[in-house]
C-alpha cells in the first residue's frame, strides 16, 4: 500500500514542515486546515503550501515530494560524456502522474527516480533550477 504523507512550505517562517493532520471538517473555502508537527495550531492553505509525498524514494532512499528538485545524470552514448540536469517534481493532471520538469524538457518520474538524487526544493533552493 502506498504511504500517503504531506509536508508544507510555511510562507511566513520560510521553512519546510511535516504535516501531522489535515482537517477537512473545518475547511477554509473548501481547502483543508493544516496542522504541522511543529505547531499545535491549525493553518489554512493561504499560510502554507501543501506538497504530497510521491510514494517514491531517490537513489539514496530519500523521500521524493512535490516541489523537490532532483538531479538526473544521463550518459551520451556516442561520446560517453555524462550530462547532469536538475528537474522539479510536479503533478501532471493530464496523465495523473508525477513528472520531472525543467526549462528544456519533461520526464516521467517513474522512469528516473532510482537514478536521481533529491538536492533541494523550489522554496529553499530555487537557484538549483537555473540552467547548467
Amino acid at each position: 500500500m502506498r504511504e500517503i504523507k504531506f509536508r508544507v512550505w510555511d510562507k511566513e517562517n520560510k521553512q519546510i514542515l511535516d504535516v501531522q493532520e489535515l482537517d477537512y471538517g473545518d475547511s477554509y473555502n473548501g481547502q483543508p486546515m493544516i496542522r504541522t508537527t511543529m505547531y499545535n495550531d491549525y493553518f489554512d492553505t493561504e499560510d502554507m503550501i501543501l506538497m504530497q509525498y510521491t510514494g517514491l524514494k531517490d537513489k539514496n532512499e530519500k523521500e521524493i515530494y512535490e516541489g523537490d528538485i532532483l538531479e538526473y545524470k544521463t550518459r551520451e552514448y556516442l561520446t560517453d560524456e555524462i550530462y547532469c540536469k536538475n528537474f522539479v517534481v510536479k503533478w501532471n493532471q493530464k496523465t495523473a502522474s508525477y513528472i520531472l520538469r525543467n526549462s528544456e524538457t519533461t520526464l516521467s518520474l517513474n522512469y528516473v527516480y532510482l537514478t536521481s538524487e533529491v538536492i533541494g526544493n523550489i522554496y529553499d533552493n530555487p537557484e538549483l533550477l537555473e540552467r547548467k
